[in-house]
């Protein structure tokens, strides 16, 4: 009888791999982050809307039938319209990669003592009542509603739940969403509002896009992240989540933004919000 020696079997078995890797079709390419183009962005944020809706024990919104609540509500959708408005209207990006113009980015205001703030890829932005009544002036709600802008419009947001979800699982939500159970969606809304945490150099990046888009939309003055990080105190949601970095101040002063106002306060934000609110 003939033996083989255990190096001819190591001998034969790579040959067949080789062989048979070899006459196999090549294996197509798989979802890239530019898939996820800002129309499905945009139906993504719709999804875990609908999700935020269906939960109100997890995110309690604020009822919009009581005068007072409105009008804070109105105000703050004002003002973000007005920070998103160059967004959306979206004019240098090839049409192909626009976000839809006629399609409003939504404040909903959550009622809740606890301060925290977040958004989604399609624009939506919520902010609890604990955190609004904790801001006194306006520049303070206009730097965390241009922060969630320039998160989104950026990518930063989508680059995180990427790492966190893939991006194939992110288009198979999109695209199949009936094939996903509300609780799914609920999870992300809930993974967006406490768990997402972003590198210091991100916010550092949010920071600079940031500076930039309250110059060009407003006459507040771009330093309004300041007084947030001393109304927040550690462990507080959006600051954890978003966390700070040394010398912050001195990197504001560093950016190259022109035309910016330095307006604090209009005392609109007492009479609209924290007079209807507290």
């Amino acid at each position: 009888m003939h033996y083989v020696s255990k190096e001819w079997i190591v001998l034969l078995l790579s040959y067949i791999l080789l062989t048979a890797s070899t006459c196999e079709e090549p294996a197509e390419p798989g979802p890239s982050p530019k898939d996820l183009t800002k129309e499905k962005r945009e139906k993504f944020g719709d999804l875990i809307h609908d999700a935020v809706l269906q939960n109100p024990n997890d995110f309690p919104i604020l009822d919009r039938a009581s005068k007072g609540d409105s009008v804070a509500q109105v105000y703050l959708q004002t003002l973000y319209n007005q920070v998103t408005q160059r967004i959306r209207a979206d004019r240098t990006s090839l049409e192909t990669e626009r976000w839809n113009s006629n399609r409003p980015w939504q404040v909903t205001i959550l009622e809740d003592n606890k301060r925290y703030a977040f958004s989604t890829p399609g624009g939506y932005f919520y902010i609890s009542t604990g955190f609004l009544t904790g801001l006194g002036k306006g520049y303070e709600v206009y730097y965390l509603l241009a922060f969630e802008a320039a998160n989104i419009e950026g990518r930063f947001l989508l680059n995180n739940l990427i790492s966190e979800y893939s991006t194939a699982t992110l288009l198979s939500i999109i695209d199949q969403p009936d094939a996903f159970s509300s609780q799914a969606l609920t999870e992300i809304a809930e993974y967006l509002k406490e768990d997402i945490v972003y590198e210091t150099s991100t916010v550092q990046e949010i920071d600079k896009q940031t500076a930039k888009l309250i110059c060009e939309t407003s006459i507040f003055d771009r330093f309004g992240i300041i007084p947030l990080l001393n109304i927040l105190h550690f462990q507080e949601q959006w600051r954890d989540t978003r966390p700070s970095y040394s010398d912050r101040l001195d990197y504001l002063n560093t950016l190259n933004v022109t035309d910016c106002g330095a307006t604090k306060a209009t005392g609109a934000y007492k009479k609209m919000v924290l007079e209807n609110l507290q």
